[in-house]
């Protein structure tokens, strides 16, 4: 045997728990805490009692999950003390002044920040520091908590395949073996539509369909400057950077166009974001304000050079955890250095690293006040609690969805079911993998390689198969929990997160859906062609 045997009876149980999480936070309204713990509960049982899961299998997922809990959190609890540390200290009401300066159309700064900012964020970050970054400043410009953190989570999700300096791409070309100069352009060409269609999508969450016709010129053009980045950096075999530097691009673009025809104005008139500093009001200057994430975004970039990557790579905290054979037959292979958390290569030490640095500049420059940095570390506390407790819960469980036979049956039930259709369901599987583990780079481990096989066994394109794999991923991983829950810690909305839910899944689905139909025409292409 090589896993659960796929019947009907079967994919409905595997699906339980995934459906339990969902209309327990949708519709019920339940805490992500009491969501996720009972989604686990519930997938332990099924893991034991119905897919060969022995105590010591479930035992073990279960820590794994914990792992993977620890190396999200600790991004979380880092960027959200580090805002919270930099707004004590009136640094965000800086930024969102600074931000405000670029555009007074409340549109424009909609698209700069949460479609364009979010985005290169994620291009040298990610693990949700974007929206722990655009969601409050977007808040500082006066928009509401929800629509902030829906606007950063539909903006971003294009950018994160080629973020985080490739990691997630880099997955999918090793774990498909397809050579990197042949699926990195073929990703970066399906990834321009959902580029255009994501800022099309922030202008909605904004206002409405008005909100799109009016910024429908200037997201074209903004869009396919991304696009166009993201193709030559991907042509060049730069994929770590073809989300940072297509978003700065964009983000330039945006500026110089906002105060163009492309935006057309809201009946003739702007409104200005933002009032004007008081009179013998001595702000903090943007560059200061701004530090921490600068020295943020530069060790993220000076860590990726080859000879100091190679030097600190020994300098990490990992577990390690044994394989394991479940009474159904589904393998699960040992793993050395599980999540490992890295000196210079995972954000929290290096977030540490920059609020350090910027600390010490501040009480330089005067700017430092007694007692916040416990004041920080108050709020943060109360912040996270909730959110920390759901994300521990939501990844053990899908630790332990995964190494029953889960999470693979439910994958190839939507591949079986689809047939001819299978590359529009194709980039949905991606987002499965993505809405389980809150990874774009989990996804493609999980199902990168059953991607690929069943492409070929139905010979419908591997290269466009895989690519989309990574490209539902990418997208879908905005809607998942662990995101979502960042994104509710940071905008003050934890244990109300069905608010953000409900605002971005059906953004999400539509560009998901979106890929697919891309895909299917791509393939279909190819397909008449090879005729």
């Amino acid at each position: 045997m090589t896993g659960p045997d796929l019947t009907f009876a079967n994919w409905l149980l595997a699906a339980v728990p995934v459906a339990l999480l969902m209309v327990a936070i949708f519709f019920a309204g339940w805490s992500a805490p009491r969501a996720g713990a009972t989604a686990w509960a519930l997938a332990l049982g099924l893991a034991f009692f119905v897919f060969g899961a022995a105590s010591d299998h479930v035992a073990i997922a279960s820590a794994k999950g914990l792992s993977l809990a620890v190396f999200v959190l600790t991004i979380v609890w880092t960027s959200v003390y580090m805002f919270n540390l930099v707004d004590r200290l009136d640094g965000i009401d800086a930024i969102g002044r600074a931000m405000a300066r670029l555009s007074e159309d409340r549109l424009a700064q909609a698209l700069l920040i949460g479609w364009g900012f979010a985005s290169f964020v994620q291009g040298v970050t990610g693990f949700g520091v974007p929206i722990a970054v655009a969601a409050p400043v977007l808040i500082m410009l006066g928009f509401s908590p929800a629509r902030a953190a829906g606007m950063a989570l539909v903006g971003h999700g294009w950018a994160v395949t080629f973020g985080s300096m490739g990691s997630s791409y880099y997955t999918i070309q090793l774990v498909t073996g397809i050579e990197g100069h042949v699926i990195a352009p073929h990703m970066a060409l399906l990834f321009a539509p959902v580029i255009i269609a994501s800022g099309a999508l922030v202008a909605h969450i904004y206002g409405g369909f008005g909100a799109v016709r009016r910024s429908l010129p200037l997201v074209i053009v903004a869009g396919s400057v991304m696009a166009a980045g993201m193709y030559a950096l991907a042509e060049v075999d730069a994929p770590q950077i073809a989300s940072s530097v297509p978003a700065i691009l964009g983000m330039a673009t945006m500026a110089l166009l906002a105060r163009t025809r492309l935006l057309v104005s809201e009946q003739g008139r702007v409104v200005p974001a933002v009032p004007e500093e008081a009179e013998g009001a001595n702000p903090m200057p943007f560059w200061l304000a701004f530090l921490p994430y600068t020295l943020l975004i530069s060790l993220s970039v000076v860590a990726q050079i080859g000879p100091i990557k190679e030097a600190s790579s020994g300098l990490r905290w990992a577990l390690d955890y044994p394989g394991f054979v479940t009474g159904e037959g589904f393998v699960v292979a040992a793993v050395s250095d599980y999540a490992p958390i890295r000196l210079l290569n995972h954000p929290a030490p290096l977030i540490v690293i920059s609020l350090i640095i910027s600390t010490a500049l501040y009480v330089a420059t005067s700017r430092w006040r007694r007692g916040v940095a416990a004041e920080a570390l108050r709020l943060t506390y109360s912040q996270c609690l909730a959110t920390s407790i759901g994300v521990a819960t939501m990844a053990m469980m899908a630790v332990v969805m995964a190494d029953s036979g889960m999470t693979v049956l439910l994958a190839r039930g939507l591949a079986d079911a689809s047939g001819p259709v299978f590359p529009v369901v194709s980039p949905f599987i991606g987002m499965l993998g993505a809405f389980m583990s809150g990874s774009n780079t989990n996804s493609n481990v999980m199902f990168g390689l059953l991607q690929l096989e069943t492409a070929r066994a139905l010979d419908i394109g591997p290269v466009t198969i895989s690519s989309i794999q990574s490209v539902g991923a990418s997208v879908g991983s905005a809607m998942a929990p662990a995101k979502v829950l960042v994104g509710a810690a940071v905008v003050g909305l934890s244990g109300s997160e069905r608010d953000i839910f409900r605002i971005v899944t059906p953004y999400i689905l539509l560009l998901v859906l979106l890929a697919g139909i891309e895909a299917w025409i791509v393939v279909e292409l190819l397909t008449g062609l090879s005729r």
